[in-house]
């Protein structure tokens, strides 16, 4: 049985998606997505639905959604094939939809304390080998205006201080996936543009534990999720891993046929992971 959840962007309880359940056996590993839909209107969530149904991860994180019917759309579609799905949703916001379909497994939603509650959307699953924290995210983007500045510094603010507070055991089986709209300080090409506070944020998780599968996975190639209109390719999403995943990574793939097919202007990201 799928639940189908709706949050209010002040909620700060955690509440259960899905009945308690026996544990999921781990030995076939987990696979998770993150892909940005740039909050897409039914045509074409219908055919990122199609799409997400041809794929195989166990755990999707979709950014940049709507309160819109294209978002519900997708969310009813993901129940509909099994999925639980956590949407975090607010009229006048862009949010994140976090869907699961661990057969057998307890699993818990946590709570973020954000300037923006909509933006982020967490759940605890209790896996074989210990439980798993997984957080989606959706960093605002911002132009030069002070107040877009403030509010998505602010954001990334509590952002950090919420995962600086998690207990030391959830923060270590952390996975972190989303759109930080925001690029490392050795981005290649160097991208000289942003804020010491946005550059500051890859390094303040990367202090707390939490690394880039891309570079986990040893990749030679800097990979790119966002095209800009001169060509410039920019990382923006990502996928994070807590100090105890490090050693369980499978695979780290920036997908982009989606985003040729015009289904978003983002690439997703698909991880595997082997857990013990």
């Amino acid at each position: 049985m799928t639940t189908l959840l709706e949050t209010r962007p002040r909620a700060t309880k955690p509440r259960q998606l899905a009945r308690k359940r026996t544990a999921l056996p781990t030995s076939r590993g987990l696979r998770v997505l993150t892909f940005n839909i740039g909050a897409a209107a039914p045509e074409r969530a219908a055919a990122i639905l199609r799409w997400l149904r041809s794929r195989g991860e166990d755990v999707i994180v979709l950014t940049e959604t709507s309160a819109g019917a294209g978002t519900r759309l997708l969310a009813e579609g993901l129940a509909a094939n099994g999925f639980d799905v956590l949407h975090t949703s607010h009229p006048r916001e862009r949010g994140v939809l976090l869907a699961s379909r661990l057969a057998n497994t307890r699993v818990r939603t946590v709570s973020l304390d954000v300037t923006l509650p909509c933006r982020a959307a967490g759940a605890t699953f209790e896996l074989d080998g210990g439980a798993l924290t997984l957080i989606g995210v959706y960093v605002p983007s911002r132009d030069r205006s002070e107040a877009k500045v403030a509010r998505k510094q602010a954001f990334v603010s509590s952002l950090l201080k919420e995962l600086g507070k998690l207990p030391l055991r959830a923060r270590e089986r952390l996975v972190l996936a989303g759109d930080y709209n925001a690029v490392a300080r050795g981005h290649e090409p160097p991208l000289p543009g942003f804020f010491p506070w946005e550059y500051a944020l890859h390094d303040e998780l990367e202090r707390i534990g939490l690394r880039p599968a891309h570079e986990l996975s040893g990749a030679t190639a800097h990979p790119h999720s966002w095209i800009g209109r001169t060509g410039i390719g920019y990382l923006y999403d990502y996928v994070h891993l807590g100090r105890a995943l490090h050693g369980s990574l499978g695979r780290c793939d920036y997908l982009h046929g989606p985003r040729e097919r015009r289904l978003s202007d983002h690439a997703a990201v698909s991880v595997s992971l082997h857990l013990t």
